[in-house]
C-alpha cells in the first residue's frame, strides 16, 4: 500500500481536479466492502446495520463516479468465491437497493449527449486498443517516466514520412507487448486460483475494476493516468500477497538472501517513485505549467494544444494562440474546437475574411454550430454595425441549451427595443432551466424596465433563493 500511496500515477488522481472523483469513489467503495466483511461476523441487528451502511457507502461511491458501481460487482464476486450463497443473496439485495436509487436519480437528470470530438474506433480496432492500453498502463505502473494526462494509443498516420512510419511501428510493438502482458496475467491467475486463493481474488477484482477503462467500451480517451487508480490497488495487493507466499516457501538461508535482495530492489524503486512524484507535483502549479509540461512530456495531443491555444487567447496572445490551434488542426483536421477558436482569434485580429471562412466551416460541425452562428452575428456587427437578430435566434435554437448564447440573444433583443419579446424568450428558457440565479436576475431587470414591479420583485426573490450571494452583493453597492 506504500507503493500505491506515493506512486506518481496514483497521486495524479488526487491532485488532478478532474481525477478526484476516482479517489472519492474508491474511498466510499472500499469502506462499503469493509462493512460487507464486518457483516459476516455480526448477528441480529448489527448485521442489518452493517449491510445498510455498506449500501449507503456504495451508493456514495457510485454518486462520486459511475465506475463506483464496480464495487457492487466486486462485493458479489467475493461471496461467490467464498461460496457463501446466503451472504451473496444479501449482497445482491444491497446492489439492487443501490442501483434503484442511483438510476432513479440519473433518470431525473437532464440528458444531453456528451460532445463527440471524433468518431469512436471501429469494433475490429477495439481489441488492438485494449492490448495497447494494457502495455501503456503496465509501463506507467512499473516505470513512470513520461507522465502526462492526455494519452492516445491509436495510430494516427500522417503520410509515408519517417516519423509517421516509426510511430506506427512502435505502436505495433506496443500491441505485441500488450498481448504478452495479457497472457502473463491470465497465466498468473490460472496458477494462483488453487495455489494462492487470496492473490487470485485480488487479481480477479483488479480485472473487474479494469474492464470499464480497458478500451472495450469507447470513452473520451483510450488511456488516462488517473483511471488506473482503483485497479492498481488490487494489483499491488495481489503482488504483495504473492511475494509474501513466495518468501514463506523458501528455505531459511535462501529466504534471508532473497529478502535482502528484494528489499534493496524495493527501496531503490520506492525512492525512484518518491522522487518522480515530488518532481511531478510542480506540474500542477497553474494551467500554463500543466499544459506546457504535458505537451513537452509527449502529450502533444490536439486537445492539449487547443487548451493551450484557448489559454493564450484568454490572455490576449493571439499569435501564439493561432500557432497552437493550427498545430492541433494538423493532428486532427476536423477538430471543431480548434476551428471555432481559430475563428475567434481571427475575429479579434479583425481578419474578417479568415474569420468568415472558419465560421462557415464551423457551421457544418454540430458540436460548435451554435457558437459559429453567434460569432457570425458578431462578425456582421463588426463589419457594418448591424445587428443580425435572426442569426442570434438561430444560434439560441441550435444544439443543446447554451446559457451564454441565450443571454446574448435576450440582451440584444432588449437593446433593440423588443423588451417584451426578450421577456418571453427568457421565460421560455426558464421553463426547462429554472435553476440558474443569473437567469432570474436578468428577468427581474427586464420586468423592472417594462414597469412590471411586482413580477420584477418575484423574479429577484427567486434569484436570491438560488444564490444567496446576490443579496449580499447588492447590499454592498
Amino acid at each position: 500500500m506504500l507503493v500505491w500511496a506515493i506512486h506518481p500515477v496514483e497521486s495524479a488522481a488526487v491532485v488532478y481536479v478532474s481525477g478526484r472523483a476516482d479517489p472519492l469513489a474508491a474511498t466510499f467503495g472500499f469502506f462499503g466492502l469493509y462493512l460487507f466483511l464486518l457483516s459476516l461476523r455480526a448477528i441480529g441487528q448489527r448485521k442489518l446495520f452493517f449491510l445498510f451502511g455498506a449500501g449507503v457507502a456504495l451508493l456514495l461511491s457510485a454518486l462520486s463516479k459511475e465506475t463506483g458501481l464496480i464495487f457492487l460487482a466486486i462485493g458479489i464476486a467475493f461471496f461467490v468465491l467464498k461460496k457463501n450463497w446466503i451472504n451473496m443473496c444479501k449482497a445482491v439485495a444491497v446492489a439492487a437497493f443501490v442501483c434503484a436509487i442511483y438510476f432513479s436519480l440519473r433518470s431525473a437528470a437532464e440528458h444531453i449527449p456528451p460532445p463527440a470530438l471524433s468518431a469512436p474506433a471501429p469494433s475490429l480496432v477495439r481489441p488492438i486498443i485494449v492490448a495497447r492500453a494494457v502495455a501503456e498502463y503496465g509501463g506507467l505502473i512499473l516505470l513512470p517516466l513520461h507522465l502526462h494526462m492526455d494519452r492516445d494509443v491509436e495510430t494516427h498516420p500522417s503520410g509515408f514520412n519517417q516519423a509517421s512510419l516509426s510511430g506506427a511501428a512502435w505502436r505495433e510493438l506496443q500491441t505485441l507487448l500488450g498481448i504478452v502482458l495479457i497472457a502473463a496475467v491470465t497465466y498468473w491467475m490460472v496458477r494462483a486460483r488453487k495455489r494462492n486463493p487470496a492473490a487470485f481474488a485480488c487479481l480477479l477484482f483488479a480485472v473487474i475494476s479494469y474492464l470499464p477503462i480497458s478500451g472495450i467500451v469507447a470513452l473520451n480517451a483510450s488511456v488516462a493516468e488517473h483511471w488506473i487508480y482503483l485497479p492498481s490497488a488490487f494489483f499491488f495487493l495481489a503482488a504483495a500477497v504473492e511475494v509474501g507466499a513466495f518468501l514463506e516457501n523458501r528455505e531459511p538461508p535462501r529466504r534471508s538472501t532473497i529478502k535482502l535482495g528484494a528489499l534493496l530492489l524495493f527501496i531503490v524503486w520506492l525512492a525512484f517513485l518518491g522522487a518522480r512524484t515530488f518532481i511531478r507535483t510542480f506540474d500542477w502549479k497553474d494551467q500554463r505549467t500543466f499544459l506546457e509540461g504535458t505537451i513537452v512530456s509527449g502529450g502533444d495531443s490536439a486537445r492539449m494544444l487547443i487548451n493551450l491555444g484557448d489559454l493564450e487567447l484568454s490572455e490576449g496572445k493571439l499569435e501564439d494562440a493561432a500557432v497552437h490551434l493550427h498545430a492541433a488542426l494538423q493532428k486532427k483536421p476536423e477538430q471543431p474546437l480548434a476551428v471555432i477558436n481559430l475563428a475567434a482569434v481571427a475575429l479579434k485580429q479583425n481578419d474578417f475574411k479568415a474569420a468568415r471562412e472558419q465560421l462557415q466551416r464551423a457551421t457544418k460541425m454540430p458540436l460548435v454550430e451554435a457558437q459559429a452562428h453567434e460569432l457570425l452575428a458578431v462578425l456582421e456587427n463588426k463589419e457594418n454595425g448591424g445587428v443580425d437578430l435572426l442569426r442570434l435566434r438561430l444560434a439560441a435554437r441550435t444544439g443543446p441549451p447554451n446559457w451564454s448564447i441565450e443571454k446574448r440573444y435576450v440582451k440584444v433583443l432588449d437593446e433593440s427595443g423588443a423588451t417584451a419579446q426578450a421577456i418571453t424568450e427568457l421565460q421560455a428558457c426558464l421553463r426547462t432551466q429554472w435553476y440558474r440565479a443569473e437567469s432570474w436576475q436578468l428577468l427581474s431587470q427586464l420586468f423592472a424596465k417594462a414597469g412590471r414591479e411586482k413580477e420584477a420583485a418575484e423574479a429577484l426573490a427567486r434569484a436570491n433563493a438560488y444564490d444567496v450571494h446576490l443579496a449580499a452583493h447588492a447590499s454592498t453597492l
